[in-house]
């Protein structure tokens, strides 16, 4: 027990750590694309970035606003971020911190669950800004939420598991439908971690930082941490749903799966350098009015074939 809590922390730690380098390498990644000069002053090409934003960052008074629900606006962002990091209790690989057959649910159920975090940071802040942005946050994901759990039906009714390691290991699909599906998937997970070209929640123009603008210090850092980390995490469920069957089975060790995953959060990055934000109802329309109609669509066809 002592030595699966000791696992199980260091596990964590090392979550952190590659969180705290995904955002410098954002910043890298971004510079490239728009042919500047990226993050490079601190130490050696900047690689030591992360650790000095960190220092600064916790270094920082976390100020509570004196109209703000103050016990509430100090869960929050601990709500947003215990929730964000219980999805790598399961992270689908031979040795997992934590093993059940219900997995796949386990993830559906953290992940709709923070919405609640984002509301109470939003809500508690009694400011206009950081409401309109909890407000946002709460539609956007509850809308997407259905048409993503719908698509992650699709591949399942082929593996007959709701485990996340079997999905990564026995997988049997149709190539032209998980082409099809996983585009749709990637477009409702963008929707659903708040990344462009639909970050509403946190639009700089109109809502200045949206729910976390009265947040500083330990606070912001806690609400970042918890926003990369749901990214990185849904890279991970996507290369155990999408990307797996693109190599020999026999060969994915541990170490290629993680390779997989990382690069689809490269995806990420390379879409906020290249496209332009979307204008937020017509981000609804195409919820209600194209991609859930197509992802039942799929999910019935798929229901169809896999019997």
């Amino acid at each position: 027990m002592i030595l699966s809590g000791l696992i199980s922390v260091l596990s964590m730690v090392v979550v952190l750590l590659g969180v705290a380098y995904f955002v410098i390498i954002e910043r890298k990644g971004l510079s490239l694309l728009q042919r500047r000069h990226g993050p490079n002053k601190p130490t050696l090409i900047g690689l030591l970035l992360p650790v000095a934003d960190g220092v600064k960052l916790l270094s920082k008074e976390w100020v509570v606003p004196i109209a703000a629900n103050q016990m509430v606006f100090l869960m929050g962002p601990i709500f947003v971020f215990f929730f964000s990091y219980s999805l790598w209790l399961v992270y689908p690989v031979s040795h997992p911190m934590v093993f059940f057959k219900l997995s796949v649910l386990y993830f559906l159920c953290m992940s709709s669950v923070k919405v609640f975090g984002v509301i109470m940071c939003g809500w508690s802040s009694n400011c206009q800004y950081g409401l309109l942005g909890a407000m946002r946050a709460a539609a956007q994901s509850v809308s997407y939420e259905v048409g993503f759990s719908t698509l992650l039906l699709c591949p399942l009714l082929y593996v007959g598991s709701f485990e996340l390691y079997e999905v990564r290991c026995i997988y049997s699909f149709n190539l032209l439908m998980m082409v099809e599906v996983f585009l749709m998937w990637f477009i409702s997970a963008l929707a659903e971690t708040n990344r462009t070209p639909f970050d509403f929640v946190e639009g700089e123009s109109e809502l200045v930082s949206g729910y976390m603008v009265e947040y500083g210090g330990f606070g912001f850092t806690l609400l970042v941490l918890a926003e990369y980390g749901s990214i990185m995490f849904i890279s991970v469920v996507t290369s155990a749903l999408f990307l797996s069957v693109l190599v020999d089975i026999m060969i994915v060790g541990d170490m290629m799966f993680t390779l997989m995953a990382v690069g689809v959060s490269y995806l990420f990055i390379m879409i906020r350098g290249t496209l332009p934000r979307y204008r937020y109802d017509k981000l609804m329309d195409m919820c209600w009015k194209v991609m859930l109609p197509l992802a039942i669509g799929f999910f019935m066809m798929c229901m169809s074939l896999s019997i």
